[in-house]
């Protein structure tokens, strides 16, 4: 079995002309591939049940097969879980599994808006979607948003002063904004991305609202301002045990996604 493997170290033979010190770095380079090997059956066997899980969705209703609390859910308990060394790496390496996991569901298609800074956020859209999807660079955040209305990709919009592509959210009623993508280090997003999920599916965290008035929130948690058009605003909302379950468009809300791991 896999696990025994795991548990039972390996013991190099000492060639009689090595050294104390080539000895060790024999040993442990002899240690990391097993665990690479173990590792590579351990990826193909996710892959086969990623695929079993597609089968067992059924049938496309036209929405986005990724399930972004599913995924946050993953992400953030293996983060928990890892050495604080090693959390950065945990998350974009599980960022990568699922991709990987999906592709073998369905295409992805991710289109991207970069706005002024193409490199920043097409290297956001592949850190978040990883390299399993297939990636478009689009002129206008329009035609992002269409290609996520109409052809089912995920739309990666970046988030810039002179281009509200947020304010047309209230009329895609089919659209989300299920996640926020942020550069390295950075703390406020640098693109957001949206698409035809299910509103059951969006990770729980905080939530998105596009207010005309003042800056309170029903819940009385303190938003902070993401973007702003002429009066305007597209808020980011820490939810609270007084959130409501379900968003309302009537009242400006546009999307949910968990909070940026720290």
């Amino acid at each position: 079995m896999l696990n025994a493997a795991l548990a039972e170290p390996i013991t190099a033979a000492e060639p009689a002309s090595a050294t104390t010190e080539a000895l060790s770095v024999a040993d442990l380079r002899a240690e990391i591939d097993r665990i690479d090997d173990a590792l590579l059956e351990l990826v193909e066997q996710r892959q086969a049940l990623a695929r079993r899980v597609g089968t067992a969705k059924g049938g496309d209703d036209g929405r986005l097969r990724l399930k972004p609390d599913r995924e946050a859910a993953v992400v953030e308990r293996l983060v928990r879980k890892a050495q604080p060394w090693s959390k950065r790496l945990v998350a974009a390496l599980w960022r990568e599994l699922m991709s990987a996991g999906l592709s073998t569901q369905s295409e992805v298609e991710v289109v991207v808006w970069a706005g002024a800074d193409p490199a920043r956020r097409l290297d956001a859209a592949r850190r978040r979607f990883g390299s399993s999807a297939d990636y478009r660079l689009v002129a206008t955040a329009q035609e992002a948003l269409d290609a996520a209305e109409q052809g089912g990709a995920v739309a990666v919009l970046a988030v810039e002063p002179d281009a509200p592509w947020w304010t047309d959210l209230p009329e895609r009623e089919d659209l989300w904004i299920f996640d926020a993508l942020h550069g390295p280090r950075a703390a406020e997003p640098t693109a957001l991305a949206v698409g035809r999920v299910s509103e059951n599916a969006l990770a729980r965290g905080q939530v998105f609202r596009i207010s005309t008035g003042g800056d309170g929130d029903d819940t009385g948690a303190r938003p902070r301002l993401v973007a702003m058009d002429q009066g305007v605003r597209l808020y980011a909302v820490t939810e609270t045990s007084a959130a409501t379950a379900k968003l309302d468009r009537a009242r400006g809300y546009v999307g949910r996604c968990s909070r940026a791991l720290a």
